[in-house]
């Protein structure tokens, strides 16, 4: 009995240590649930300021709506992965610049009130950047017109969609959304104005300043000069030690704080065309000569080959043809066919269709009449509208009142070519609008749909000459780009350490870039599009590692990259910048030489001077201390502007150490503004200068971002 007694004893205890352990386990795994919740939340963030995180689905939100908005702008023109790259750090960036701003504005009280917003955009003080926009300007005079911003606002603001074309709802929801963005950026101008102003207020320029000020331009000099660059005196003739050079850095250290950067080598290849595939497009050619030579429709020949330039059925003025193009005209009959010609990778073949004596452009009116397949009706309304015309209504006022305001029809000036373009190459109406009477409306169809067309304008006839045109160009094949990548392919094989990828390239053939330098948010390498690529695996990438070969700017280029090392965000260690520091030491040394030989020589003209440094004397004019960059061949040069504004006049001064070499100069005349102090004058030229130097500071966000806590994960995403 005793004994059961215990076992249960010890039983109860084990139970209760079992129900603690699994009690504890429950917990524990609680803890690491949350903490990887907690850190995956953390992992969504591209950025975090001081505390307040951007999350990358809102980020990736603000940079589809920007790269929509520019493609609108562009009317839908493709973006490149690096314009992608830049739309990206833009936008962060931008996201990053609010939160300070809004921070600091909470701090200060600022807000944009509705009627200020109201003001900015549709009142008497609209935002310049509104102004800006393509989009509210006068197509006439590029002036800004405020009609068509209000006409805009008009369309989107609306909510009813009933009498809106289908078609044109998706367009009206994404101008919309753009523009709620455009006034997010019109906010931020103000409050970033703003609080520029209160800082500008706050720097006032004292008494001293003023004079200080204008004692700097009061006075001006003209001089002539003698200088000896460093350069003129051998690196060996002067010695700094390591003692020196680590002297100098801790007293320069503040200056060279660094984000994190990784150190590679790289390769890269340029894809080119080889001799085969020359040979082989030249092949195509010659077979495409035959066919274009005796076919009587040239465009088919075109066409087939899918030419770069496009078939035109077109007459094109003499003074708009290449001079390939004027070369072949001059010296061919109708029908003669020249070429293959090589010009800039490109093999050109020509014929001469044709040629005239024609108007080279016209100008004039388009009005697109109702797409519907009732063709009674479109000839109804066309022949009303031009009826009205014919009343005495002008094209533009009738296209207004029609569109609502939105076109008045005019189309311009148009060439053969350029209406070609434009109506999908419908030759018909092209014949139909260069052959219509002068200021005579007329309904012309095109496979586009009807027309209204009015020509109000004929330029004088020219000679023009249709030519079809072929051109080919010669690219890397498969072959080529496949004996390319299998040859870089094999020296990164047999070349896997570090030491021989670096030191063997050269001998292999290859240009091998050592030593760069790349930022984490880098878009690319030097003159290398679409090469983000290799940053990325760099910066996830150790010491001595070689990466895969990758393919970049639009398969241009075979880029192949190891990692030399790293240098951690903070101060650059000694060693990056020795190099630099020792030039600055070697060329003050190199001063200090210079400077006591000539002492030694007791010259007393500038012409001695001259011919002691082996050099000619040069002249600067109007110098004063204010001067910032010192003509006649000088640049940057403060010791000048010390030096010149106090010497005395017709006297040789110097030897004087300067950032290029040593100076010797002699005052010819000097002379005083005969402008009076005038405190009011001053103070306004002292502020616009603290104000520009202010602006400078707002553009990079500079004054804001000291002292923030700005977590920047951006590599983590792209």
């Amino acid at each position: 009995m005793a004994t059961l007694e215990k076992i249960r004893n010890n039983a109860k205890w084990l139970l209760v240590g079992f129900v603690g352990l699994a009690l504890f386990a429950f917990i524990f795994d609680g803890f690491f649930r949350s903490g990887s919740t907690f850190y995956s939340q953390k992992r969504e963030n591209i950025a975090t300021v001081d505390g307040q995180a951007i999350k990358i689905q809102d980020y990736q939100q603000l940079v589809e709506e920007r790269t929509n908005l520019i493609k609108a702008r562009n009317q839908g023109m493709s973006i490149t992965e690096d314009q992608t790259n830049q739309i990206r750090q833009m936008v962060l960036n931008e996201a990053i610049d609010k939160i300070l701003l809004n921070d600091e504005c909470e701090k200060v009280g600022f807000a944009v009130s509705q009627e200020e917003l109201s003001d900015m955009i549709m009142g008497r003080n609209i935002s310049p950047m509104i102004q800006q926009m393509p989009e509210f300007r006068n197509p006439q005079t590029g002036q800004f017109d405020k009609n068509n911003l209000l006409r805009f606002l008009q369309q989107i603001e609306t909510d009813d969609y009933s009498q809106i074309p289908e078609e044109m709802i998706p367009q009206i929801i994404a101008a919309k959304k753009s523009w709620l963005s455009v006034e997010q950026q019109v906010t931020e101008q103000k409050l970033q104005g703003k609080l520029g102003s209160l800082l500008a207020a706050a720097i006032t320029p004292n008494k001293l300043d003023l004079q200080a000020s204008y004692d700097d331009s009061k006075v001006s000099v003209d001089l002539d000069y003698a200088m000896q660059s460093y350069i003129s005196v051998s690196d060996d003739a002067v010695s700094v030690s390591d003692a020196e050079i680590a002297k100098l850095y801790n007293e320069r250290k503040n200056t060279f704080k660094q984000e994190e950067v990784k150190i590679i080598d790289y390769i890269a290849v340029p894809i080119l065309p080889s001799e085969q595939d020359y040979q082989s497009v030249l092949d195509r050619m010659e077979k495409v000569k035959t066919r274009l030579t005796e076919s009587e429709y040239p465009g088919d020949v075109v066409m087939e080959n899918n030419s770069e330039v496009p078939y035109l059925d077109a007459f094109v003025a003499y003074s708009q043809l290449t001079n390939s193009q004027k070369h072949f005209v001059d010296n061919s009959a109708i029908h003669a066919v020249e070429g293959p010609v090589l010009e800039n990778n490109t093999y050109s073949m020509y014929k001469l269709e044709g040629e005239t004596i024609a108007p080279d452009s016209i100008k004039l009116n388009v009005l697109a009449l109702p797409a519907t397949d009732d063709e009674k009706f479109v000839t109804h309304l066309g022949d009303s509208l031009i009826q009205v015309i014919k009343g005495g209504k002008t094209f533009a006022d009738m296209a207004q009142e029609v569109t609502g305001g939105r076109s008045d029809g005019s189309a311009g000036w148009q060439t053969e070519a350029s209406l070609l373009q434009q109506t999908q190459n419908d030759v018909a109406f092209k014949k139909a609008a260069f052959t219509a009477p002068l200021n005579e409306t007329q309904i012309i169809k095109s496979s586009m749909g009807s027309y209204l067309v009015q020509v109000v304008e004929r330029t004088a006839s020219v000679k023009k000459y249709k030519i079809a045109t072929v051109q080919i160009p010669v690219v890397p094949s498969q072959t080529t780009k496949t004996r390319l990548y299998n040859d870089l392919n094999q020296y990164i094989a047999s070349h896997h350490s570090l030491a021989t990828f670096k030191d063997s390239a050269a001998t292999a053939g290859y240009n091998i870039q050592k030593e760069v330098e790349v930022g984490k948010k880098q878009m690319g390498l030097s003159n290398i599009q679409n090469s983000r690529q290799v940053i990325q695996w760099a910066f996830k990438s150790d010491k001595g590692a070689i990466s895969d070969i990758y393919e970049c700017q639009n398969q241009e280029y075979f880029v192949v990259a190891a990692v030399e090392g790293g240098l951690k965000e903070g101060f650059r260690p000694l060693a990056s910048v020795s190099d630099i520091l020792k030039r600055e030491l070697i060329n003050d040394k190199k001063a200090e030489k210079i400077i006591a030989d000539l002492k030694a020589k007791n010259m007393t003209t500038l012409d001695e001077y001259a011919a002691a440094m082996n050099t000619n004397s040069q002249s600067v004019n109007f110098l004063t201390f204010a001067t910032q960059n010192i003509s006649g061949g000088i640049g940057v040069e403060p010791v000048i502007n010390v030096e010149a504004t106090v010497a005395p006049v017709g006297k040789v001064s110097g030897p004087y150490k300067g950032n290029r070499g040593v100076y010797v100069i002699n005052v010819t005349n000097r002379r005083e503004g005969e402008t009076p102090f005038d405190a009011n004058m001053q103070k306004q030229t002292v502020q616009m200068q603290y104000g520009y130097r202010l602006y400078q500071l707002f553009q990079s966000n500079q004054l804001l971002k000291e002292g923030a806590k700005i977590e920047d994960h951006y590599d983590r995403f792209f």
